[in-house]
């Protein structure tokens, strides 16, 4: 088996020990630590989980190609591999507990962690509608009594214009 990363539709930023991964298409956010980052960097289709696990631990053993082995399946879980879940990592019921047992607390620390969160769309987060105007700006959706909203920040961000174009600071400007 021969992982390979996707690559097209995400956003992906370095972080001092981590990588934030952002799916443009599930509008999703990953955090992987250091050990999945290591292995989703390198999984580019010509390397096997053995190759992986080197590129880990040069030592571990099959510890190591435990750890990728879990490392493929979380990435696989959160939609950031290429094709269906491997299928040596789909059966891998594996926990932190399991891998420190098994290969001791080295490998334990190696643990792979991938953190998803669900981000609001583009239009999802333009449609939240504000009460105040104030330091907004122009264009924004506003209601100066509560959703829904029924104007745009405008009037130099004074207050809420309404569909009639009547401006909220008293001066009719």
């Amino acid at each position: 088996m021969k992982p390979l990363a996707r690559q097209e539709g995400l956003l992906i930023r370095e972080l001092p020990d981590e990588l934030l991964v952002y799916d443009r298409q599930e509008h999703r956010a990953h955090c992987l630590n250091r050990t999945a980052a290591t292995v989703f960097r390198h999984a580019d289709g010509t390397r096997t989980v053995a190759d992986l696990a080197r590129l880990l631990d040069p030592g571990a053993g099959p510890a190591a190609e435990e750890v990728v082995t879990l490392s493929l399946t979380r990435l696989a879980e959160a939609g950031l591999l290429e094709g269906a879940v491997p299928a040596a990592a789909a059966g891998t019921g594996m926990t932190r507990r399991d891998l420190a047992r098994r290969a001791g607390l080295a490998a334990a620390i190696l643990f792979p962690a991938v953190a998803s969160i669900v981000a609001p769309t583009p239009a999802e987060a333009a449609a939240t509608c504000v009460t105040d105007c104030q330091g907004k700006p122009l264009g924004t959706p506003c209601n100066a009594f509560g959703p829904p909203c029924t104007g745009v920040c405008d009037c130099g961000s004074v207050g809420c214009t309404a569909t009639t174009g009547d401006c909220t600071d008293g001066s009719g400007a």
